[in-house]
């Protein structure tokens, strides 16, 4: 007997549709494509229940008749192909013909449209992957499709889905990376019958991202535009300072079709190497322009992926086009030679904070070799003597420094205390000072050794036990409220997630009220005492964290909270005085843990007069 049997149609096409739909923001982009294909200039995209229980995509494109409506739903029936030579010029988004058969076998779909040169249009029903009528309709110019009760004949799938609220969420962050590469197209985002998304459609990609992503962004991006080779770069990239915990404001797009590039991600990255801090993530919204015949869009059954033939020359596009735009934020470099004789001139104080306090980039030298040629033993001159005075500028005190990082602790002399008590802490406290390096790591000497704290790292640790400690003693006292409350813009995507989380957002210390127009005010925010916070910025680094990784119990919303709060520690490259070095080890003698940050770094180091022996070879 055989043992290999053709699949009946209901069970093939059931497998099909679970390549291209895996959930409902899968059947968004590709209704949405569609509609970009067609022409349109309006599209206005509608969910509710996080796209399960209906999903409509509207645009005014230029539409179809009955016969090629009725084709649209057959598999691998298309308009943008004729015959394999032509997926080498592919400048469409679909093509593949499997986007409405998948759909249509796994939910209720109904599809509506009508030609500006006809009276009457066409609407096509299907369910379960059959066709259930075709008939007039009165409609509009350009299409409407309707998908209704997504999974409900695949179980299999729909138990797969997450919450309504995560659901939504990815439409929304879809729907806004689809907006900003069509900025001449005006698009509407509908939730739950609630307007919250609106695109000028005005053609440019800055106009569509303050729109989306609000003032502060767009007004902290730079253009960039480079060419090399037959890749072209073109969009916008941001400051230095403009960064996220997260890489989920990283746009790139191949031909204007949004896509998953680990190659451009890499290269954008590299070019902000020397510019952003470790475990932050710069923003860029980038369109890359490739010949489509250097271009696969068919690996992958979703297109969300491409591969481009030359990932060298694809590399180097990217990376040169960001370093241009960021290099044109920079201001003229002085001459090796000058830049020493300034070191040397200038008083201590003066060039600590120009360099430190200022964030300003350590002078390059790549470029000024070209004008005089310094040695290598000049280059190192000049970075030592940097180094040097920040690292004294940053250990002794200032009579006119703000008021200080940390408050001074209330030390315990219990036996508790006792037990918990740390030698190496005490050291440290006994230690001279030797200075710091890159005004971040505090070099301490004892009798026979060497610390080297980690400042961010130490006072992330104080806080973060400060504030659980707060939070389980005190519930009552953990929340403080704000004289006024801070009004925080939120992209679509954000702001779905912070309200249909409202409840939990209010358990843990964030008491959040919308405003209207993708706003919420925050008014309140978990506080302890020696925590200074900036309320927006907590708040959004909290959001970008739960979004990623959204917590399935309430310890964990609880830990995600405080590990937020711990943010407002002191970063590397912050200059702190002699006295506030002394409180933060005063502080860390009372922790359970002052070894590691909450994420696991150490706080410091240490190194024996004996290893360090070792290490220059005078003992083996």
């Amino acid at each position: 007997m055989s043992r290999i049997v053709i699949l009946d149609k209901k069970t093939s096409n059931a497998i099909k549709a679970g390549e291209v739909i895996e959930r409902p923001v899968s059947v968004v982009k590709e209704l949405f494509d569609n509609a970009v294909d067609s022409g349109a200039d309006k599209i206005t995209v509608e969910f509710n229940n996080g796209g399960i229980s209906l999903i409509r995509v509207s645009d005014n494109g230029i539409g179809m008749d009955r016969e090629d409506a009725q084709n649209a739903f057959l598999i691998h029936a298309t308009s943008k192909i004729r015959s394999i030579e032509d997926l080498s010029s592919l400048t469409s988004m679909g093509f593949r013909g499997e986007a409405l058969p998948s759909i249509a076998a796994c939910s209720e779909v109904e599809m509506i449209t009508k030609q500006s040169d006809s009276e009457i249009g066409t609407k096509v029903s299907y369910a379960d992957g059959e066709l259930l009528d075709v008939s007039d309709s009165v409609a509009d110019n350009g299409t409407v499709v309707t998908v209704r009760n997504l999974f409900y004949n695949t179980p299999a799938r729909y138990k797969f889905l997450k919450k309504d609220s995560t659901e939504g969420m990815y439409i929304c962050n879809m729907v806004e990376k689809l907006a900003v590469v069509n900025p001449h197209i005006t698009v509407k985002l509908i939730k739950d019958g609630s307007m919250i998304l609106t695109t000028p459609g005005t053609g440019s990609m800055i106009d569509t991202i303050y729109c989306i992503y609000g003032k502060q962004i767009a007004s902290d991006l730079i253009p960039v535009e480079y060419s090399f080779e037959n890749i072209r770069v073109s969009g916008f990239t941001g400051k230095p300072d403009l960064t996220r915990s997260n890489r989920s404001l990283q746009l790139f797009y191949v031909n204007e079709r949004s896509v998953k590039c680990l190659t451009a991600q890499a290269a954008a990255e590299e070019a902000y190497r020397n510019s952003v801090m470790k475990g932050k993530f710069p923003v860029c919204f980038l369109n890359i322009y490739v010949d489509p015949s250097e271009v696969d869009c068919n690996i992958h059954p979703q297109k969300t992926e491409v591969k481009i033939s030359n990932d060298q020359a694809l590399f180097r596009a990217i990376y040169h086009g960001v370093q241009n735009a960021l290099e044109s934020l920079r201001p003229k470099q002085e001459t090796t030679d000058e830049l020493i004789d300034l070191l040397a001139s200038q008083d201590q104080k003066a060039v600590t904070y120009d360099v430190q306090r200022d964030h300003d980039p350590k002078p390059s030298f790549r470029d000024l070799e070209k004008v005089s040629k310094p040695s290598q033993v000049e280059i190192r001159a000049a970075n030592n003597i940097l180094n040097i005075l920040s690292g004294i500028d940053s250990v002794k005190k200032q009579e006119d420094t703000p008021e200080p990082v940390f408050t001074e602790p209330v030390i315990k002399t219990s036996e508790e205390f006792e037990k918990k008590h740390n030698s190496d802490i005490e050291i440290l406290l006994n230690s001279k000072i030797v200075g710091a390096l890159f005004a971040t790591f505090i070099v301490f000497q004892s009798d026979d050794c060497v610390y080297m704290l980690d400042q961010h790292a130490a006072h992330e640790r104080v806080l973060y036990e400060e504030f659980l400690k707060k939070a389980k003693e005190d519930k009552k006292n953990f929340v403080e409220n704000l004289l006024i409350p801070d009004i925080v813009s939120l992209s679509s995507a954000d702001y779905v997630f912070a309200l249909d989380h409202k409840d939990e957002f209010k358990d843990y210390g964030f008491d959040i009220e919308a405003m209207g127009d993708r706003e919420i005010a925050i008014r309140s925010v978990p506080s302890v005492n020696s925590i200074k916070i900036k309320p927006k910025e907590m708040f959004s680094d909290l959001l970008s964290d739960l979004k990623k990784d959204l917590p399935t119990g309430n310890n964990d919303w609880y830990l995600k909270i405080a590990t937020a709060a711990c943010k407002a520690a002191i970063k590397g490259r912050d200059i702190i005085t002699t006295e506030e070095i002394k409180s933060l080890l005063k502080s860390m003698l009372t922790l359970d843990d002052p070894y590691h940050c909450p994420h696991g770094r150490p706080t410091f180091i240490k190194l024996t007069e004996t290893d360090i022996d070792k290490m220059f070879k005078r003992i083996v």
